[in-house]
């Protein structure tokens, strides 16, 4: 069982403009609404790659009902706990001249001392029955910064994936996480240095594992990704595929790996298997994820390497 933890889930709402003109009226050229957070993103792509799959978190009273009937039609099994407040709306506006998307998040509903008790318990609970929890996006309002960092610590011998930036990031590497799979801002968010280099970026990965994680994976988007463990590095430049939405990438990226450690418990075969599930989420258009016959077509295309 692969179980996607998710604090703070959010309906994803992406419009298309033909271009974002800042303080003038823009016209609206189409509107789609999918369920988001990072977790959801998670169990979603390794539901549709064939795995057993499960997400749990909180979520708003207000757009609950809307929220689980998307999970639903999805087929994906899930166990949320219902809080005070709203489920928060994140907007991707497309702008149609090539300029990129540009996203406003909404902070989410308020998770109080009591709401994070209860949610510890279910994922104890879920985590008796997990292969791999995943602990990633942003922790809404109450959480403290080191709340991924206690999950870990309480979920004990469950090998945890940690996909945070900044001190989240910081703090739950040093829980002892079994994988953490930051992008290259969110670690160099977490450093307050720049990475400009591959040797910087494994560098920058080593010191990850000394504070405590097994294995480190960085996406980094047009020039590829590398694993770092205290045995080997490997990197992986980016597959030519013609990119329509880099939303939820990194999340497709988790969810390859996922299928790869399941299928072989090889971290070698895991990575490249994330390779083809991020590139093939870029594929999709806004916020849609993964279509499992792209991966399976771009799985022969990635090529790995030693560092």
């Amino acid at each position: 069982m692969i179980t996607g933890v998710c604090l703070n889930p959010s309906f994803d709402k992406t419009v298309e403009v033909d271009a974002l003109a800042l303080g003038e009226v823009n016209r609206i050229r189409s509107v789609r609404v999918d369920m988001g957070g990072k977790g959801v993103n998670v169990a979603v792509v390794a539901h549709r790659l064939g795995l057993d799959a499960l997400c749990i978190g909180c979520m708003g009273e207000q757009g609950a009902r809307q929220f689980t009937q998307l999970l639903d039609a999805e087929g994906l099994a899930h166990r949320f706990l219902t809080v005070p407040g709203a489920i928060r709306t994140n907007l991707k506006v497309v702008s149609l001249d090539g300029k990129g998307v540009t996203e406003l998040n909404e902070p989410g509903a308020p998770l109080s001392a009591q709401d994070m008790k209860a949610f510890f318990a279910l994922a104890r609970e879920e985590a008796a029955r997990s292969d791999y929890m995943v602990l990633t996006g942003s922790l809404p309002p109450g959480c403290p910064e080191n709340a991924y960092g206690e999950l870990i610590r309480a979920l004990g011998n469950t090998r945890c994936i940690l996909d945070a930036g900044g001190a989240a990031l910081r703090l739950g590497a040093e829980a002892g996480p079994f994988l953490i799979k930051p992008n290259l801002a969110e670690l160099e968010q977490a450093l307050g240095a720049q990475l400009r280099t591959l040797r910087s970026i494994r560098d920058a990965a080593l010191i990850f594992l000394r504070k405590g994680a097994a294995h480190v994976v960085v996406s980094m988007g047009a020039m590829g990704a590398m694993y770092v463990s205290e045995a080997r590095t490997l990197y992986a430049p980016a597959l030519k595929v013609e990119a329509r939405s880099t939303v939820g990438a990194g999340d497709a990226m988790v969810g390859g790996m996922l299928l790869g450690l399941q299928q072989e418990g090889d971290m070698a075969h895991a990575f490249r298997c994330g390779i083809a599930a991020g590139a093939a989420s870029v594929m999709t258009e806004g916020t849609q994820l993964i279509r499992p016959e792209d991966f399976q077509r771009l799985v022969s295309q990635v090529k790995v390497q030693e560092v």
